[in-house]
C-alpha cells in the first residue's frame, strides 16, 4: 500500500505553492553505492502554462552541490558538460533521463537509502520556486560504451587535488572557472657552504666585509584558471613578494653593526597551459612574463640608497619557460603522485645578468581521515644553478652579490592538509616543511621552515 501511495503522489506532483503551472512525473534518484560522491536524478516534467519557462538552478537539502547536466558526444567519446540553463517550451513535455538531460547531485550529506525521499527546489529565471520529492531507487547500470566518467567518482575528495605546496598542473572539467589566493612564507638562515655550517669567521675568510644574518619572504599569488574543455585548462598568476634581509658587518669601524632592506612589489606573472595526457598525467607549458622588478634599491649601513643583491630582487627581468609533468594516482582509501618541472631563462636581463635554471620533483602521497578532509606527507627536491652574467651595480662585500654562491641540491620534507567545503564550491589546503638535505655550491642562505595556505573556489 506503501509504495502505491508512493506512486501515486510522483505521479502527481507539482509545486507546493503552485505558483507555476508545472507537473512533474516519475522523479527518482539513482541509488548509489555507499560513501559514493555523486548521483544522478531523472523525471519527467510538463510545462501547463502558455510561456516558456527556463529553469537556471536546482538544489536539494540533502545535497551539498546539485547542477543540470547533458551527455554530449565529442569525437568517440561521450561526456558531461554542466548547463547553465534549460527551457521548458509552453505547454510542452521535458524528459530528464540517462544518457541525456539529467541532474548532477554532488556530495550528499548523509548516505541515501532506497526509498528515500530527497526534496529537489528548481528555480526558474523568473526568480520563482517550484519543489518536488524525488525518490531513491535501484536502476539497471547504464550502459556507458565510450562515456568519459573517469575520474569523476574521485573528484569530490579532498585528496583529489595536489597538495597546495605542490605548483599547480592538473586540468579542471570542462568550462569551468577557478579563483585561487596562496600565501606562502619562508625563512631563511646564515649560512651553508656544502654541506657543512659556514660561520661568520669563515665568511670574513673568505674575503667579505659583510654576512647576511636572516632573510624572511613572503609571497601573496594571486591565480584564475579557466578549462576550454576537459582537456585543456589555462592558469594566470600574479605574485605580490614582500623581503627582508639583516646583514651584519665584520670588519673596520662599523663591525659588529646590524643593517635591515627589504624589497615589496608585483613578481613575475606567469601564464600557462595543462594538457590532460590521461586521467592520471597532465602536461604544462608555463610562460614567466617579466612584470617584477630586478633593480630594486634600499639604504645601506652608511645611508646610501644602492641596488640590493640578487635574492633580494622581486622579478627575473627575462622570459623564462617551464615545461612540467604530473601524475596522480586516485586508490580507493589514499593517493601518491609525483610532479616534475623544469625551468629554463631564455636569456639575460637588461642589466646583464639572469637566475640560474631550475628543476625540481615533487611527490607525496595521501589520505582521506573524512569526506572533508585529507592529510599527506612528501618530498620535494630542488636543483638550482648559478646566476649567469654579471649585474653592473654588484659589489664584492656580502656572499649573496656572488654569482657562484646560488646553485644547491636540497631535499625537503613536508606535510600538508587538505579541507573541502562543498556548500560553496571552495577547497582550502595548507602545507609545511623544512629541508632535510642541502649541498650548497658556495657561502649561501638556508631556508630552516617554509609554509604555504591556499584558498580556491570554483565558479
Amino acid at each position: 500500500m506503501k509504495k502505491i501511495l508512493y506512486l501515486i503522489t510522483f505521479i502527481f506532483t507539482v509545486s507546493a505553492a503552485n505558483a507555476i503551472d508545472v507537473t512533474i512525473e516519475n522523479p527518482k534518484i539513482r541509488l548509489m553505492p555507499p560513501g559514493a560522491p555523486m548521483t544522478a536524478g531523472y523525471f519527467d516534467i510538463t510545462n501547463n502554462t502558455d510561456k516558456d519557462i527556463t529553469l537556471v538552478g536546482v538544489s536539494s537539502s540533502k545535497f551539498n552541490s546539485m547542477e543540470i547536466h547533458d551527455i554530449v558526444k565529442e569525437g568517440d567519446v561521450m561526456k558531461m558538460v554542466k548547463q547553465d540553463s534549460i527551457t521548458i517550451g509552453a505547454n510542452s513535455k521535458f524528459s530528464f533521463k540517462p544518457m541525456s538531460y539529467h541532474l548532477m547531485l554532488m556530495m550528499p550529506k548523509e548516505s541515501l537509502k532506497e526509498n528515500q525521499e530527497i526534496d529537489v527546489t528548481f528555480i526558474t529565471k523568473s526568480g520563482e520556486k517550484f519543489s518536488a520529492n524525488f525518490l531513491v531507487q535501484k536502476m539497471q547500470p547504464m550502459k556507458m560504451g565510450h562515456m568519459n566518467m573517469s575520474g569523476m567518482k574521485h573528484m569530490m575528495r579532498p585528496d583529489y587535488v595536489f597538495p597546495v605546496g605542490v605548483k599547480a598542473g592538473k586540468t579542471m572539467m570542462s568550462n569551468k572557472i577557478m579563483f585561487g589566493y596562496k600565501f606562502g612564507t619562508m625563512d631563511m638562515d646564515c649560512c651553508r657552504t656544502g654541506t657543512s655550517n659556514a660561520s661568520n669567521s669563515f665568511i670574513q675568510g673568505a674575503g667579505y666585509t659583510m654576512a647576511p644574518i636572516d632573510m624572511s619572504m613572503d609571497m601573496h599569488m594571486f591565480g584564475a584558471m579557466y578549462a576550454f574543455n576537459n582537456k585543456f585548462t589555462v592558469m594566470a598568476m600574479l605574485p605580490y613578494i614582500e623581503k627582508e634581509m639583516e646583514m651584519e658587518m665584520l670588519t673596520g669601524m662599523m663591525a659588529g653593526r646590524y643593517n635591515s632592506t627589504s624589497s615589496r612589489g608585483i613578481g613575475d606573472l606567469s601564464i600557462a597551459g595543462i594538457y590532460k595526457l590521461s586521467d592520471k598525467e597532465n602536461f604544462k607549458l608555463a610562460l614567466s612574463i617579466p612584470t617584477g622588478e630586478f633593480d630594486e634599491k634600499d639604504h645601506n649601513m652608511s645611508g646610501t640608497l644602492v641596488t640590493l643583491p640578487y635574492p633580494m630582487q622581486l622579478g627575473s627581468g627575462t622570459y623564462d619557460i617551464t615545461l612540467g609533468y604530473s601524475y596522480q594516482n586516485i586508490l580507493d582509501d589514499w593517493s601518491y603522485g609525483f610532479q616534475i618541472n623544469a625551468l629554463k631563462r631564455i636569456d639575460y636581463n637588461s642589466e646583464g645578468w639572469k637566475y640560474g635554471d631550475r628543476r625540481e620533483l615533487s611527490a607525496w602521497v595521501a589520505k582521506p581521515v573524512s569526506n572533508k578532509v585529507s592529510i599527506s606527507f612528501g618530498l620535494d627536491l630542488e636543483q638550482q644553478e648559478n646566476i649567469g652574467g654579471k649585474s653592473a651595480n654588484r659589489n664584492n662585500m656580502t656572499p649573496t652579490w656572488s654569482e657562484y654562491n646560488h646553485s644547491y641540491l636540497r631535499l625537503s620534507s613536508n606535510i600538508g592538509l587538505n579541507y573541502i567545503i562543498p556548500s560553496i564550491k571552495t577547497r582550502v589546503g595548507i602545507q609545511c616543511g623544512a629541508p632535510i638535505y642541502n649541498d650548497a655550491n658556495g657561502i649561501q642562505m638556508e631556508p630552516d621552515f617554509k609554509c604555504n595556505l591556499g584558498f580556491a573556489k570554483m565558479m
